[in-house]
């Protein structure tokens, strides 16, 4: 399946290798997702600075690969606005193991809430279905991606996509809820730094 993401996850860990940069693709996107669901403006002048504490100990990264992420930023903003709800996650490809998947699932799941929380520091704020979604997403990232399973590979498959169109949906909520409402100045800005 292709990747609407620029490159496939793969492609997107090879570079951020070479880049020697501290974060898988997953929580790369994942944290994206969170700043923009939480209302950061899809800027680069807004986002990178938080990308770069993320990834690279504050520091720039190769202009190569702030380039692809730049267009990340804007695939992203433009897929969670997008009235067909076409937001997909960066995650690896089906030929990946289960195990390998779900760690990037959990992995996505942990950069979402910490880029929500950049901008999105008190949870009494935002309506409650926001909160629920925040708690959900935060009993994925405690998921125990060894244990031993008494389900099918079969009925495993399924329930993993199950549970990321749970998150894509949460996702996709805390964006239409909350960061839509920050980014059109329905809330009081606040600086990142």
């Amino acid at each position: 399946m292709p990747t609407p993401y620029i490159m496939p996850y793969e492609q997107w860990l090879l570079r951020m290798e070479e880049s020697q940069l501290m974060a898988s693709p997953a929580e790369l996107h994942g944290l994206i997702s969170g700043l923009l669901s939480a209302g950061v403006q899809a800027e680069q002048k807004q986002i990178l600075p938080v990308l770069y504490d993320f990834l690279n100990d504050s520091q720039a990264v190769p202009v190569a690969v702030q380039k692809q992420i730049v267009e990340l930023i804007e695939k992203t903003a433009e897929q969670l606005q997008h009235s067909d709800y076409a937001f997909a996650l960066l995650l690896p490809s089906d030929d990946d193991s289960l195990i390998e998947r779900l760690e990037a699932v959990v992995e996505w799941c942990q950069a979402f809430l910490v880029g929500f929380a950049v901008l999105q520091t008190d949870l009494s704020l935002v309506p409650d279905d926001i909160r629920e979604a925040v708690n959900q997403l935060t009993e994925i990232t405690r998921l125990d991606v060894h244990s031993s399973s008494d389900f099918s590979e079969q009925e495993n498959e399924e329930s993993y996509y199950l549970v990321l169109e749970h998150i894509r949906i949460l996702a996709l909520n805390c964006f239409h809820e909350v960061g839509l409402k920050y980014q059109q100045g329905a809330a009081p800005k606040k600086t990142l730094h």
